[in-house]
């Protein structure tokens, strides 16, 4: 009887120890969970806050926004396109079974010195989850000043684009002379935020064949516009602006929005922001969008 007891204590002994092990093991198991939980809610409150810090293959990085009520980004991350033909549409397209009720917001132009509101304006963006593209001219890229201020906006997250280096009407110019406005503006862009420039945009919307060879040459795509407003004589102050971007024959999902460094922007780009969530759409990241070869003709 005292040898069966002993058995029986043994057993109970080991089914403890088992017990107790397979417990610190799932407790163990639990932990890790929740420490990678925690470690990648914790990588994307650092993106969200400091800007899109994590890089693809491709050298563009991750979108930053809190794109997950409108994009379903593909395995590349991508969920956007714009047309690779710009004579058709430089609008914003889904490539999966994304939303279409997107705009995209673009500043030319910047920065603007003395009186540039470009880092107010990306502050503004930033403190309301919405990214831009802000294509700059080389021309406002020679002083210590203006170099910081692109500088300050792409670390924030922001997407920088070549505007070309003086402002020139493409068609006037020769192809040297307009490899010469991209390729200069370009090399001060990488220069400036070491990452690869996806947008051009020709001044006053105007390009030839040969602009469109040397985009694709330097690996930028062409783009023009949807609609924009804030340099016209009429809408140079905020409360005019802010009610021709909201109700315009332009506006439809995917438009391409074109706006400048300017005072009067800035203060009518709250009220656009408010304005076209309350209508329905959502302000595209444009690292959700991605780049293409342009057609040549």
């Amino acid at each position: 009887m005292k040898f069966y007891l002993l058995i029986l204590s043994v057993l109970l002994l080991v089914g403890c120890q088992t017990t107790e092990n397979n417990s610190v093991e799932e407790t163990q198991a639990n932990v890790e969970t929740e420490t990678i939980v925690e470690e990648s809610n914790a990588v994307q409150d650092t993106i969200l806050e400091t800007g899109s810090k994590e890089i693809r293959p491709d050298g563009v990085p991750v979108a930053w926004t809190d794109y997950s009520a409108y994009a379903n980004p593909n395995e590349e991350g991508y969920a956007y396109e714009i047309h690779p033909d710009s004579d058709i549409s430089s609008e914003i397209l889904p490539i999966t079974e994304s939303s279409s009720d997107v705009v995209l917001f673009t500043f030319d132009d910047a920065p603007q010195t003395p009186g540039s509101h470009a880092i107010e304006m990306a502050e503004l963006m930033k403190s309301k989850d919405v990214n831009a593209i802000f294509l700059v001219n080389g021309m406002y890229l020679e002083s210590e000043e203006n170099i910081q201020i692109v500088k300050t906006i792409h670390d924030m997250g922001f997407e920088i684009g070549n505007h070309t280096e003086t402002h020139e009407n493409l068609r006037e110019l020769t192809y040297e002379e307009q490899y010469y406005q991209l390729k200069t503006t370009n090399d001060k862009i990488l220069e400036i935020t070491g990452e690869p420039v996806r947008w051009f945009r020709p001044p006053f919307g105007l390009y030839n064949s040969e602009t469109v060879s040397i985009c694709n040459e330097l690996g930028l795509q062409l783009m023009t516009w949807s609609f924009g407003y804030d340099w016209m004589d009429e809408y140079l102050e905020a409360e005019p602006l802010a009610q021709v971007s909201l109700d315009n024959k332009y506006l439809r999902g995917g438009a391409n929005i074109l706006m400048h460094d300017r005072s009067w922007t800035y203060g009518a780009l709250e009220k656009m922001i408010d304005g076209y969530r309350e209508m329905g759409y959502h302000i595209v990241d444009p690292y959700l969008i991605k780049h293409q070869r342009n057609v040549e003709y």
